[in-house]
C-alpha cells in the first residue's frame, strides 16, 4: 500500500511539472510582442499583439519593469525591452549555431534513431556541414564535418529553394540552372523537383527519398533571416524504409517546430510577420 501511495505521488509530481503556468505564458507573449516591434509600444498595442487583456498586460508589464526585463519610456508611456534580458541571456550570446541548435536536435535524433545535422547556406550556392548528432544506439548514417554539397541538392536543397521562392529571391531560371549542376544517385526530373519544392514550402519541411544518396531518406527545414533568406538548415538522415509515412511526417513536423522556435531567437522575426508563439503558432 505504501509503495502504491509513493508511486501515485511520483505521478502527481510529473504531471505538475508538465503543466503550463498561465502568467508565465502571458509574460512570454508580451516579451515577444515587444521584441517584434521596431519602436516602443503602448499597453493597448502590446496587449493586442500578445493576445492578452489590457489589464493583465499592464500588471505583467509592471512586474517586468521591476525585474528589468522591460523598460518604461515615461514621456510616451510606452515600453521596450530592458537590459535585464541581457543578464539572463548572456550565456547564450557567444555560443555557435551548433551549440544553440543541439539541445533541440538531440531528442529528435534519439526519438527517430536518425543522424541530425546543421548546415550553413553559403553565398557560393553550397551548403556546409557545421555539426552532426548521431543517435545513441543502432547503426546510423555518418557525415564528415565540413562536408560541402550543392545548396539545392536533396532535402536540404528543397528546403533552401522553398524558402528562396517564398521570399521572392529565387527566380525560376536560376533554380533550373542550379538544379542542372547537381549529381543525383537516382535522377529526378526538374518538374518533379519543383513540385516537391512547392510542397515543402506549404508544409514547412522537405523530404528526399533516396534521390541524392541512394538508400538514404533525408528530411530538412530551413531557418531564415528577417528578409526571408535561408541561412541555416537542420536535417535528419536515416535509412530508406526505416520509418513509416506517419513517422516520417512526425519527423518533418519536429524539425519544422524546432526551426519555428529557433528562427526568431537567432535571426529575429521575419519582416511583416507577427511574433511566433510557443510551439510554432503565430
Amino acid at each position: 500500500m505504501e509503495e502504491r501511495r509513493e508511486a501515485a505521488g511520483d505521478r502527481a509530481i510529473v504531471m505538475e511539472v508538465g503543466r503550463e503556468v498561465g502568467a508565465v505564458t502571458q509574460a512570454a507573449a508580451i516579451l515577444r510582442a515587444i521584441a517584434g516591434a521596431r519602436d516602443a509600444l503602448g499597453v493597448t498595442a502590446i496587449a493586442r499583439a500578445a493576445g492578452v487583456s489590457p489589464s493583465t498586460t499592464l500588471n505583467i508589464l509592471r512586474t517586468l519593469v521591476h525585474e528589468g526585463f522591460v523598460a518604461l519610456v515615461p514621456e510616451t508611456k510606452t515600453y521596450r525591452l530592458g537590459l535585464g534580458l541581457l543578464e539572463v541571456a548572456r550565456p547564450l550570446l557567444n555560443r555557435s549555431d551548433v551549440e544553440l541548435l543541439q539541445p533541440g536536435l538531440q531528442p529528435i535524433a534519439t526519438e527517430f534513431e536518425a543522424t541530425t545535422t546543421i548546415w550553413q547556406v553559403a553565398p557560393d550556392d553550397k551548403a556546409l556541414l557545421l555539426g552532426r548528432i548521431v543517435p545513441a544506439s543502432g547503426i546510423h548514417i555518418e557525415f564528415r564535418l565540413a562536408t560541402r554539397i550543392p545548396a539545392y541538392a536533396g532535402a536540404i536543397g528543397r528546403a533552401v529553394a522553398a524558402a528562396g521562392e517564398r521570399a521572392g529571391q529565387l527566380p525560376r531560371a536560376t533554380l533550373r540552372a542550379r538544379f542542372g549542376a547537381i549529381r543525383w544517385h537516382v535522377p529526378v526530373a526538374f518538374d518533379t523537383f519543383l513540385a516537391e519544392v512547392e510542397a515543402a514550402a506549404a508544409r514547412g519541411y522537405a523530404v528526399d527519398l533516396g534521390h541524392l544518396i541512394r538508400g538514404v531518406t533525408s528530411v530538412a527545414a530551413a531557418l531564415c533571416d528577417r528578409t526571408g533568406r535561408p541561412r541555416l538548415v537542420v536535417a535528419a538522415h536515416l535509412f530508406q524504409g526505416q520509418l513509416t509515412e506517419e513517422r516520417l511526417e512526425a519527423l518533418g513536423l519536429a524539425l519544422r517546430g524546432l526551426t519555428a522556435r529557433a528562427q526568431p531567437a537567432m535571426f529575429g522575426v521575419a519582416e511583416g510577420v507577427g511574433p511566433v508563439q510557443r510551439g510554432g503558432r503565430r
